[in-house]
């Protein structure tokens, strides 16, 4: 454990980066998280810093290992070990969902660069969506950019479908309104979507959320499956 470690509770600038490693990596104390996490509510750069780290950890990972089937046994020793219920801080808790408009431009753009988001050419985006799965939504991984300017937003599914013989569709949900059907999703892993001009006044803070219908859409204009993935857009 590093001296920087031992002080997380400072708010000295140069330790912030390694701490946000050790962080990442599960390396710091109750006692440090806790210090740490104070800092990370009011360092916008600090978040970035712990999303980072965590994008550069999870892709070291992914190649540098190879999958191995788990015993039966074992599987289920881990599953009791990984999830079993903890008290968590408020700030765990709203992390996939508050992340706030700098840490998630960082995600999209480390999306793009690492080649796990790839955007129109022509899109230029101002708002981003990261589109949490659902309990119904396990294995999904759902990014969203929309250009107001041109009026259009890209969709893109780098994991999961669709259940077969479904489809999924997208929805916005601007406050206390009913959703509005922006359309269906292909079966490709990007959809470019047309957005009606009324509704751009209405997109920023507005939630994205994708359900799963029957082909051809909803038959009824609200949603009438399960929801699968929703997210807050915020702006880029």
């Amino acid at each position: 454990m590093s001296d920087q470690t031992k002080q997380a509770g400072d708010t000295g600038g140069d330790d912030g980066r390694e701490l946000a490693a050790e962080y990442a990596l599960g390396l710091l104390s109750d006692a440090e998280i806790a210090a740490f996490e104070a800092r990370l509510e009011e360092d916008a750069e600090l978040r970035a810093d712990v999303l980072a780290w965590q994008e550069h950890f999870a892709a070291a990972i992914y190649q540098e290992t190879e999958a191995v089937e788990p015993s039966p046994q074992l599987a289920k020793r881990l599953q009791t070990v990984l999830f079993k219920p903890e008290k968590r801080s408020l700030w765990q808790q709203i992390w996939p969902y508050g992340l706030g408009g700098v840490a998630a431009a960082l995600v999209l753009w480390l999306s793009v660069t690492t080649g796990l988001v790839t955007l129109d050419d022509a899109l230029r985006a101002d708002l981003v969506a990261e589109l949490a799965p659902t309990e119904d939504g396990e294995g999904l991984l759902i990014r969203a950019a929309v250009d107001t300017e041109r009026g259009a937003v890209q969709v893109v599914r780098s994991a999961g479908a669709a259940p077969e013989g479904r489809v999924f569709e997208l929805w916005l949900i601007a406050g206390d309104t009913a959703p509005v059907s922006l359309g269906l999703l292909s079966a490709d892993e990007s959809t470019l979507i047309d957005l009606p001009e009324d509704i751009l006044a209405d997109l920023p803070g507005a939630l994205l959320a994708i359900s799963d219908e029957p082909p051809g859409g909803s038959p009824t204009g609200a949603p009438t499956g399960l929801v699968r993935a929703a997210g807050p857009l915020t702006a880029s």
